[in-house]
């Protein structure tokens, strides 16, 4: 993201995947407009171009109101469709309202966590055609996730975990509340573990659990490996 800021701001139709690391973060905050951007008035359109810029030049550089407005204008991009997070601290102050900007983005379609630590993570990310999750690499997914993306109403048909790691999944009874809130997923057609925390009691368990908790089993893929 910090590379492309200037396409994010002006909304280039060819940007369909960004990357956000903690570098953007830095790079971000050192964030200057150039003559283009200089937008001294809202002498434009509601939602346009040039108002998203004049906010944007109105707050501080990096700060959380700043990437708010950046939050905003990557929910305008009309071509994203997949958006990846990697390494960044969930908690990060900046971030604080980020999150929830994106949420407006008609257009995307994939979300990557990957490298992250996800200890108390309450979601947040909710785009309306949010169709597939990706966890890579992650640590200390909660329990409760299925809970957690239930609540955000997000109706995805594809989940997926690659080498991650969960809280509280280490009992059966732990492991068949984690399936049962999974479960709870409205459209999901696709469940996908790969090489996670899971000994291979606790694999038979979660796949039996799923199956048991959906009301048409027969449709749900299960992959754990």
């Amino acid at each position: 993201m910090g590379s492309c800021i200037s396409r994010i701001i002006h909304r280039d139709s060819t940007l369909t995947n960004i990357i956000i690391r903690p570098t953007c973060i830095t790079s971000c905050s050192n964030y200057e407009p150039d003559e283009s951007d200089d937008v001294d008035s809202i002498d434009a359109e509601e939602n346009s171009i040039n108002e998203h810029i004049y906010f944007l030049n109105g707050e501080f550089s990096g700060s959380r109101e700043w990437f708010a407005n950046v939050g905003v204008m990557i929910s305008k991009l009309p071509n994203l469709a997949q958006l990846t997070f990697d390494g960044l601290n969930i908690h990060a102050s900046e971030l604080e309202r980020f999150w929830g900007k994106i949420s407006a983005s008609a257009s995307l379609t994939t979300l990557i966590y990957t490298n992250m630590n996800l200890d108390r993570w309450e979601g947040g990310v909710d785009p309306p055609n949010l169709k597939s999750i990706l966890f890579q690499r992650c640590t200390n997914i909660p329990n409760d996730i299925g809970y957690i993306l239930h609540e955000d109403q997000i109706s995805i048909t594809k989940l997926q975990f690659d080498e991650c790691s969960f809280v509280n999944t280490n009992s059966m009874k732990e492991i068949v509340a984690f399936a049962t809130e999974l479960a709870l997923l409205p459209s999901i057609t696709s469940f996908c573990f790969t090489s996670c925390s899971f000994d291979h009691v606790q694999k038979m368990c979660l796949v039996r659990c799923l199956r048991e908790e959906k009301d048409s089993p027969d449709d749900l893929q299960i992959r754990v490996w």
